[in-house]
């Protein structure tokens, strides 16, 4: 499993050399609560909070749709040290106990893996990696597969300490060839290690480094596929499908997310434990639904949920588009502390390099201008009816209306800074006339004043003193000077030299209803001479959803949250004319 939430499954080595034919028996080590490499996150058991009944089934392959799957039993389990062990015992009248056992018999040797119930997680993040640590979980069952989880948790032999007997050198050897067929691994490799009378963990550890070499010399024109009986790949079409049935005029329906359409809720948790080697009953509709939201749930449906809730509200946030991100200039935030930005004249200026071939170094100089990323949140709850009657539409509803109420707040908070006039740094307001980018009266849109405001945002100059002679690009007006802004920037086929459109197309127009009154601007492009500027933390662009469950209602919470930042840098890119 990849999930905290589901039944898990890890490997085991199993210490085959206790394999008493007599007896169908053999001791197992069912975990040793290392650290296991998940999608996304590290997984840890922690081996004192384990819990296990008297008797667990051994399985072939975690499979138990059948009897004959059930091809033994665990018992003597016990924790020793750093390992939970148990006894393994075949059956005599499974037709795939008596092959292991004659397989076993031969010296072959089998991995194990174990699944488990988690009861409580903790959670840690360290240097922006995501470790879960299973405090409290109960072992349901343990499986012989073939292929371990890692390389490093192979088949155990023999004890070698005192209180045990040490191994042959035949039996080292034997095991040794054990190795190197499990790892792929040529004869001339084997002589070596039995030349050298290498050990067995001696042996494991020049395995392991033959194939870390082989993998860094792998011929390039090998192909890696997709494994479709990936629970991940299963869960990820799953949320594809989803996505499309909550936002169905954004998200198309492709590729194997078509293999889940019509799929109910319930549906999709059944066929995500399955995809686990979990057993459900897919007629238990209450069991099923304890598995998305009850208290002891094995099903990853909440993350599938969030998973198909951002796929929806992606989507639809960039249907919706909104106009400041026209004129404002994108940057990157980090975090939520203050953030500063380089200005027109912050860099130095190029000077004459002397015969000597030395460059003159400056400073850059850190602006006075901050700007602070803040989180805004809200969400819902979809109850446990809803769940149980397949009934999305509060999720649909929720992901369209998100996605244009943040497209939406971010355009109301982007145009407040241009009608807000905070004062800078330098204690003057953004739009000022000592900064020579207000218009000392306020007039209408027409040539003139046109005029009058290319001419100021041409002549700016920057901190230094250099002349910037910007280019004007966008002209922002409110629905009270779309037409004259629109005539102003209309081609006219004139007659006579008096009669032409001199501005035809000087600049390209954005009318936002969020400027109310007369007031109109001119902005430079803003990755030349950026005024204004926005930005998510850590790149994560718009709503993010994330989903969780409510043990006490049965239901699933849904939230989302919006890491934002949008202030002013300079005044340098901008011109304001009030209107009349």
């Amino acid at each position: 499993m990849t999930l905290p939430n589901g039944t898990q499954k890890r490997a085991a080595p199993l210490r085959a050399s206790t394999w008493n034919a007599e007896e169908l028996t053999f001791d197992i080590i069912l975990s040793t609560g290392a650290a296991v490499e998940r999608g996304g996150f590290t997984e840890i058991l922690d081996l004192s909070g384990a819990t296990w009944p008297e008797t667990i089934p051994l399985l072939d392959s975690h499979r138990s749709g059948s009897l004959d799957d059930n091809i033994g039993d665990v018992t003597n389990i016990r924790l020793e040290g750093a390992e939970i062990i148990g006894t393994a015992k075949l059956s005599k009248h499974s037709e795939k106990a008596k092959r292991i056992a004659a397989e076993l018999s031969e010296s072959r040797k089998f991995a194990a893996s174990i699944g488990y119930d988690v009861g409580q997680w903790s959670e840690a993040t360290t240097g922006g990696k995501r470790t879960l640590t299973a405090r409290k979980f109960h072992i349901l069952e343990c499986s012989l597969v073939s292929v371990p989880a890692d390389a490093a948790a192979g088949i155990r032999s023999k004890p070698t300490t005192p209180e045990g007997p040490k191994m042959t050198r035949a039996e080292i050897n034997a095991e040794i060839r054990s190795i190197a067929k499990a790892t792929n691994l040529d004869a001339a490799w084997i002589d070596t290690q039995i030349d050298a009378e290498a050990t067995v963990d001696a042996a494991r550890a020049a395995a392991i480094d033959a194939m870390k070499t082989r993998s860094t010399t792998a011929p390039s024109n090998i192909q890696i596929g997709t494994d479709h009986t990936d629970p991940e790949s299963i869960r990820s079409a799953m949320a594809d499908a989803l996505a499309h049935r909550i936002a169905p005029a954004t998200r198309k329906l492709e590729g194997r997310a078509v293999e889940y359409r019509g799929h109910s809720v319930l549906d999709l948790v059944g066929d995500m434990a399955t995809s686990r080697g979990e057993r459900v009953n897919l007629r238990d509709r209450d069991a099923l639904l304890q598995r998305a939201v009850g208290a002891h749930s094995t099903s990853d449906f909440p993350l599938l949920l969030a998973d198909a809730a951002n796929k929806a509200l992606l989507s639809q946030y960039e249907v919706a588009a909104p106009s400041y991100r026209q004129w404002c200039a994108r940057k990157p935030f980090t975090d939520f502390k203050e953030t500063s930005f380089l200005r027109a004249g912050d860099v130095p200026a190029f000077k004459e390099i002397n015969e000597s071939g030395e460059v003159t170094y400056g400073t850059i100089s850190e602006s006075a201008e901050k700007v602070t990323a803040k989180e805004y949140g809200t969400g819902i709850a979809i109850g446990r009816r809803a769940l149980i009657n397949d009934d999305l539409s509060a999720l649909s509803d929720f992901s369209s209306g998100i996605a244009i109420r943040a497209a939406n707040d971010e355009n109301r908070m982007a145009y407040q800074v241009l009608a807000t006039n905070a004062a800078l740094s330098d204690t003057k307001a953004l739009f000022h006339t000592d900064h020579a980018n207000l218009a000392g009266s306020g007039t209408a849109i027409d040539a003139t004043s046109i005029g009058a405001a290319v001419a100021a945002l041409r002549a700016q100059k920057s901190l230094d003193g250099m002349v910037l002679n910007l280019q004007p690009a966008f002209l922002v007006v409110g629905p009270t000077y779309e037409t004259a802004a629109r005539q102003i920037l209309a081609s006219i086929n004139a007659t006579k030299a008096s009669e032409v459109n001199v501005w035809s197309g000087f600049a390209t127009l954005v009318v936002d209803a969020n400027i109310s009154g007369n007031a109109w601007y001119l902005f430079a492009s803003p990755t030349v001479a950026p005024t204004v500027v926005f930005g998510y933390v850590g790149g994560a662009e718009g709503p993010q959803v994330r989903s969780e469950r409510d043990f006490d209602t049965q239901a699933v919470k849904v939230a989302a949250s919006l890491d934002f930042a949008v202030g002013a840098i300079d005044f340098r890119g901008g011109y304001k004319n009030a209107g009349a």
